[in-house]
């Protein structure tokens, strides 16, 4: 830290004379530590952008619709009382809350068809259903490209729901033929 010098204006507008109010001090390795642990809790991280399979706005009570989200690890650079502090956030847990009073908690933020790993299937028709996906992310640390260190805490966000209508799969017995002729 540098040294503090003041002065201060006089009513008439002169200036008094510079004044040492501190010589400067290093700091120590808890004020940068407190310093990071600041930087992690404050971070504002976006939450995955969460798709869905069918994109329609529209799926099928029983057959499974598959989500997905963007699972890869955040970085963040930062310089605190001088020194380059780089943060990575790595999403550990996704907790998907279908709106159907259903959530699933998985460590994998899923993929899309053919390769799906996340689905669910709804139980029955309704008007309206909200997909909430909930990331868990831990984070670690490092100064001037030492060692990973890990935060303590985590961090959670929340995506933005996609609305959908679940609809009701129905058949129908008819007379005749299937094909007109």
């Amino acid at each position: 830290m540098l040294p503090l010098w003041s002065r201060t204006q006089l009513d008439d507008g002169t200036w008094t004379e510079w004044t040492l109010e501190n010589w400067g001090s290093c700091p120590d390795e808890s004020e940068l530590l407190a310093l990071i642990e600041h930087e992690w809790t404050s971070l504002q991280l976006d939450s995955p952008e969460v798709s869905i399979q069918p994109a329609t706005g529209q799926v099928i009570a029983t057959v499974p619709t598959i989500a997905y989200a963007d699972g890869s690890p955040r970085s963040h650079a930062a310089t605190l009382l001088g020194a380059d502090v780089e943060i990575r956030a790595t999403p550990t847990t996704f907790t998907w809350a279908w709106g159907d009073g259903e959530v699933t908690v998985t460590e994998d933020a899923g993929a899309p068809y053919p390769d799906q790993t996340v689905s669910h299937a709804y139980g029955r028709a309704l008007d309206e259903a909200s997909i909430v996906l909930e990331t868990t992310w831990t984070g670690e640390w490092r100064v001037a490209g030492g060692t990973w260190t890990g935060f303590d805490e985590s961090i959670v966000t929340t995506a933005p729901g996609i609305v959908l209508e679940v609809l009701q799969p129905r058949a129908r017995l008819v007379d005749g033929p299937l094909t007109t002729g």
